[in-house]
């Protein structure tokens, strides 16, 4: 059939030049009106044959069915971004632990923490180090300790008992067995102070006082 006489139909060239520099896309509903025009306008002589009206009835089913998926993961996602930063917003004013991670002292401030501990250990001794010289701030004993969490609290203070400058510190800590000493992980509680949505991996992250921007869903715990 020659379409080249059939009017209401635009060609690729048509579509391109009405907006010069961009390229038209044909939706569901231009595909919808370029199907029935087309029917509308066949030769009654020789009509579009059954093989080739299914094949397009196939086409704009498949087109139907992408479209739908598509708005339907758009949903999803603007979903997923709304529920992650209403559940970060809630948190902010909050302290969350995170782990191995820097936190701010604003000086002189108790701050609290815990240790994770696979095994026993004959004792865990736990280093306060200012992060901006990497000095050893203050050292704490905290003695013989089984397996699982051990809560910790920092008084703020120095080896002098004097209060610790205001700044980004760090927890350390050392579990002794049979007089060898292992790393374990340190979890301090920090100030969420804002949340942020990253476009590219469709996450939220918690904006922490003095420290990184941590994942939500890597919040071990909440205190208020």
């Amino acid at each position: 059939m020659d379409l080249a006489n059939i009017s209401g139909i635009r060609t690729t060239d048509d579509l391109k030049a009405q907006a010069p520099g961009q390229t038209a896309e044909l939706d569901r509903n231009a595909f919808l009106k370029l199907f029935t025009t087309q029917l509308q306008n066949q030769d009654p002589l020789d009509p579009v044959k059954n093989e080739a009206f299914i094949a397009q009835l196939a086409q704009f089913s498949t087109l139907e069915a992408t479209t739908s998926m598509s708005d339907s993961l758009q949903e999803f996602v603007a979903d997923q971004r709304g529920d992650g930063l209403m559940r970060g917003a809630a948190l902010i004013g909050k302290s969350v632990f995170m782990e191995n991670g820097v936190f701010e002292q604003p000086g002189g401030e108790k701050v609290d923490g815990y240790l994770q501990l696979n095994s026993g250990a004959d004792d865990v001794v736990l280093n306060v180090v200012d992060t901006r010289s990497g000095q050893l701030v203050n050292q704490m004993s905290l003695g013989p300790q089984m397996a699982g969490e051990v809560p910790f609290t920092w008084n703020g203070g120095d080896f002098g008992g004097k209060a610790a400058e205001p700044g980004r510190y760090a927890f350390i800590a050392q579990a002794v067995r049979d007089g060898k000493s292992q790393s374990v992980n340190s979890f301090a509680a920090t100030r969420v102070t804002g949340v942020s949505w990253d476009q590219n991996t469709g996450r939220a992250f918690l904006e922490l006082a003095g420290g990184e921007p941590i994942l939500l869903e890597d919040v071990k715990r909440i205190a208020q």
